[in-house]
């Protein structure tokens, strides 16, 4: 699978979208944003539909951010540490994990690492701009 970074979404508000401290990578909270649009509909726009997009977009502006930090240098991180998800799901939604696998597998498709990543996913009632999906990152560089 080949991964095209995008370019970084600006912070939507008082934060910075990454900070780097000693050799982690600390990358806020992204949201499916693209084209400066939050993305909220996919396929026959069922949660997993919408949910499955809004997680490829998600990490797409994971992975912006962190290669901004690196200056566009992917052979400068090690490893991503942490993930965590947030969703939105209907009450009768409990596969969390489809949504997050998704994130996961992109982010150890583009680093291939030596070690998986720990991750968090979290079920929540709302998300900024009316998203369903948001995630935050920690990665290691060298």
């Amino acid at each position: 699978m080949t991964i095209i970074i995008p370019k970084p979404v600006p912070a939507n508000g008082n934060y910075a979208p990454f900070y780097i401290e000693d050799k982690l990578i600390y990358v806020s909270g992204q949201l499916p944003i693209k084209d400066g649009k939050l993305v909220k509909s996919a396929g026959e726009n069922s949660f997993l539909d919408i949910a499955s997009l809004q997680m490829e977009l998600v990490t797409l502006n994971i992975l912006s951010h962190v290669m901004t930090a690196v200056n566009n240098d992917q052979s400068k991180i090690e490893s991503c540490v942490k993930l965590t998800a947030y969703l939105v799901p209907p009450d009768d939604f409990f596969e969390h994990a489809l949504i997050s696998n998704i994130a996961s597998d992109m982010i150890n498709d583009f680093l291939k690492p030596k070690q998986n990543h720990t991750r968090t996913t979290i079920g929540i009632k709302s998300l900024p701009l009316g998203s369903l999906v948001e995630a935050d990152a920690i990665f290691k560089i060298t």
